[in-house]
């Protein structure tokens, strides 16, 4: 005599793979949207602090940094000793002036997404006390680079 186990027993493995399944897929969909936002304060708290550690989350070839196109100024260096002197330049500057003008890190809050399309997101940030936005875009699919930095007009 056979029994029938399916009918006793149901496939709790394979139930417990496809709802794994489907939380890692909403995970990963919400993570996607909340990246952006991290990155683009951590990039901008790394710039605020002068750590030069986050040269490698900039598009330097393209980086328009508050009406400066830094990435003009950057592709006119010849060699890589003068670009990393040039990097150099830009993180210290930018955290000088950031912290001479007064700037306080803190005071931007309600970071969120303004833009987002397939290769560019657009990450707002208010500057709590002082009626500005700050805007902060991310450019490419999967690594993404800050590639601008700009007052919301």
């Amino acid at each position: 005599m056979k029994i029938n186990k399916d009918k006793k027993n149901p496939p709790v493995l394979e139930y417990t793979i496809l709802a794994a399944i489907i939380i890692a897929a909403i995970l990963f969909i919400f993570q996607m949207a909340r990246g952006d936002i991290d990155v683009a304060r951590a990039v901008f708290k790394d710039l605020v602090n002068g750590r030069y550690g986050v040269q490698r989350y900039i598009d330097w070839e393209h980086l328009q940094g508050l009406d400066i196109n830094a990435g003009a100024t950057y592709s006119s260096f010849a060699t890589g000793k003068e670009k990393n002197g040039y990097k150099k330049a830009f993180i210290r500057h930018f955290s000088s002036g950031f912290k001479g003008a007064g700037g306080n890190y803190k005071l931007f809050v309600n970071w969120r997404i303004d833009n987002k399309t397939a290769n560019q997101a657009v990450v707002a940030a208010d500057y709590s006390g002082h009626n500005r936005t700050l805007l902060l875009t991310l450019s490419g699919t999967w690594r993404k680079k800050l590639s601008s930095l700009q007052w919301k007009q």
